[in-house]
């Protein structure tokens, strides 16, 4: 058996074997594997209607939140390129 080893493959397996279990949690948030990964898909289904898509990068500002681990996955999802800047940063 082969397993692909990039992130968006572990989050597949991990939705399918393990989606009723605890996955994020953010300060009060609390969400299963396949709560969060069901937010993921409606997030690059968000990006895909503002025209985005393969190739494409999309420049992304936000603190460590379940916000920003959706548009960790979200993105690639749709064959675009996140791109996280530091939000700490001054001009």
């Amino acid at each position: 058996m082969e397993t692909p080893l990039t992130p968006l493959d572990f989050a597949r397996r991990a939705r399918k074997l393990y989606g009723e279990r605890e996955a994020v949690v953010d300060g009060n948030l609390r969400l299963t594997y396949a709560q969060f990964f069901d937010r993921c898909d409606r997030w690059s289904a968000t990006l895909q209607k503002f025209g985005v898509g393969q190739n494409d990068r999309v420049a992304y500002i936000a603190p460590n939140t379940h916000a920003q681990l959706e548009s960790f996955y979200a993105v690639p999802q749709i064959g675009a390129v996140l791109v996280p800047i530091n939000y700490r940063l001054t001009p």
